[in-house]
């Protein structure tokens, strides 16, 4: 435990009622501890998730005598790649890079060398970033570069796919590993007559308990349904512009399967989406995985990035220009997790 917990613990003891106990359980301890605009919610099923802005992490939580144990589910990749086959392209290949921005990544195409995704100190960022190229690799070779506290992390810092010759239309994700996934304690207090639940991760923070509502009961019944999600295809939506979504009603669209084409009712087949939010014209993207994972350093980095843009430097910066302008861009952070929600 590091030393922010036994000040939580110390503090507990001499100066609030201590509310659990040996008795406590995941029955007891069950509901919403926060606000709107962050906060923890646990079930009474050993399951909970953490919120906040951009942030959705689920996890599991079990009692361990005076305190409570979180474990955050952490993404099975670093990187997540989607593709579909887009006969529009013919030979060439599109790849769209989301949330890359974020980190210290590189990217190496078959046996060529390894390049940055984004240039040093890179700003300035005016999404979509697509890459295009004449034919398609046979072997994508994803890397990023971590650091704790100033020293660099490196373990399976690589990931290796070699997707299928018909894909030519990629969608790739970065999450950065951050410190919503690490175990972290806490315990539960009556304070002031309040229920109130302090943690490793928020400090000297109390959050209040509150009622449940109905959007954490839908989470709740999502989270603890794993035979919905075993069932659930991996796939990802995506219009033009690459407005991505995880989840659509299907039965609101028409599916045309040779195009990978979800077209809603009432829509021309023909019709060309101009805005970014349009979500009439949709195409189906299949969760790719990765042959392997290994260690390695980047070393020294000749070639120049894929994406450069610099404030300072307008007019060489990176900006995809096939595409005409979306009415309304795609800002934001990419949530932490592959929830059903919409992403960014």
């Amino acid at each position: 435990m590091n030393s922010i917990f036994y000040f939580l613990c110390i503090l507990t003891t001499i100066t609030l009622s201590l509310f659990m106990n040996n008795d406590a359980s995941a029955q007891s301890l069950a509901g919403r501890y926060g606000g709107v605009q962050d906060g923890f919610c646990l079930f009474d099923n050993g399951r909970f998730f953490l919120y906040g802005y951009a942030t959705l992490v689920p996890g599991t939580y079990h009692v361990e005598k005076d305190h409570i144990r979180f474990v955050p589910d952490k993404p099975a990749n670093t990187f997540i790649v989607f593709a579909r086959e887009n006969k529009a392209l013919q030979d060439s290949v599109r790849m769209y890079f989301n949330g890359f921005e974020r980190g210290k990544t590189f990217i190496q195409f078959n046996d060529g060398k390894t390049r940055r995704v984004f240039n040093e100190d890179a700003n300035c960022f005016k999404p979509p970033y697509i890459y295009e190229a004449a034919a398609v690799p046979s072997q994508i070779i994803f890397s990023h570069v971590d650091s704790d506290f100033g020293i660099e992390k490196m373990d399976h810092n690589t990931e290796i796919y070699s997707p299928e010759k018909k894909y030519n239309d990629f969608v790739f994700l970065y999450q950065k590993p951050n410190r919503y996934q690490e175990p972290f304690v806490g315990v539960v207090t009556k304070e002031e007559g309040e229920t109130v639940l302090r943690t490793s991760l928020t400090g000297s923070r109390g959050l209040l308990h509150q009622p449940n509502d109905k959007e954490v009961e839908e989470m709740k019944a999502y989270l603890g349904d794993d035979k919905k999600k075993e069932e659930k295809e991996d796939v990802l939506y995506a219009n033009r512009f690459y407005k991505l979504l995880t989840e659509i009603d299907t039965a609101e669209y028409t599916y045309n399967a040779a195009a990978g084409q979800y077209t809603a009712h009432d829509t021309p087949q023909d019709k060309l989406v101009t805005e970014y939010n349009d979500v009439s014209v949709l195409y189906k993207y299949m969760l790719l995985g990765p042959a392997s994972k290994e260690k390695r350093a980047p070393g020294k980095v000749q070639l120049p990035p894929v994406f450069y843009t610099a404030c300072g430097d307008p007019e060489n910066s990176y900006r995809y220009k096939p595409l005409d302008e979306p009415s309304t861009p795609p800002d934001g952070p990419l949530p932490t997790t592959t929830a059903p929600v919409q992403i960014k």
